[in-house]
């Protein structure tokens, strides 16, 4: 086999195929090995409870995937790739059948929010400002290779407000969800977002999680 490949991809899941993808497009010939009876791992939907109730495989949001210029380097619109987002874009549900919903429309979320705290409200969209004001120093770290921690230590130290920042990263979700938020509604809204990325409310860091919450949110980058 190595004398008919220069590189061997073991599964074709979205980052396998992507890895594949931008080795071949370098000029190696590249063979993607799958044992599933089909391609795209997590990016899969699939008749998986009732019939004809199609289902996502395993992924659970799109945020990643709008800091890749994989999208836009490997042409995948050309092939008919699209990224659509549903409004709401998130929902959560409560018992007494009142919900909470993230909308396109930063008002709206807001409105929403305000039906358990006005004062959380406020704060959904002083933190939504604070994301459109580090997004682009997010997406050029998220492409960097990772700093070492005598570096990031540096970086926060010149900057204004720097050890709240450096505060902000080591606490847990549960620590901050509950110094910022007071309807118990707001935190499960923000609480869902730890889970799902698989740390627990009191993970160390899990913090810094918080505000990649608003990463995959559609009305930041379009």
């Amino acid at each position: 086999m190595s004398a008919q490949y220069d590189a061997v991809v073991i599964g074709s899941g979205h980052n396998g195929l992507t890895c594949a993808c931008y080795l071949a497009k370098a000029g190696l010939k590249v063979l993607v090995l799958e044992q599933y009876h089909s391609i795209g791992g997590m990016t899969n939907t699939e008749e998986l409870t009732l019939p004809g109730f199609m289902s996502d495989t395993h992924a659970i949001c799109l945020q990643v995937a709008n800091f890749s210029p994989a999208l836009h380097e490997l042409q995948l619109a050309r092939y008919g790739f699209e990224l659509i987002y549903s409004d709401p874009c998130l929902t959560h549900v409560f018992p007494d059948g009142r919900s909470i919903s993230v909308r396109r429309n930063l008002d709206e979320t807001c409105h929403s929010i305000a039906q358990f705290s006005e004062r959380d409200s406020i704060t959904w969209r002083r933190l939504y400002e604070r994301f459109l004001d580090v997004k682009e120093q997010i997406v050029r770290s998220i492409n960097s290779p990772p700093p070492t921690f005598s570096d990031q230590a540096a970086v926060l130290q010149r900057l204004p407000g720097g050890l709240d920042e450096y505060r902000f990263q080591l606490q847990t979700f549960r620590s901050w969800c509950d110094g910022m938020f007071e309807a118990e509604e707001t935190k499960v809204l923000f609480g869902s977002w730890d889970l799902h990325v698989g740390a627990s409310p009191d993970d160390v860091g899990g913090g810094e999680l918080s505000l990649a919450f608003f990463y995959g949110h559609p009305a930041l980058w379009e």
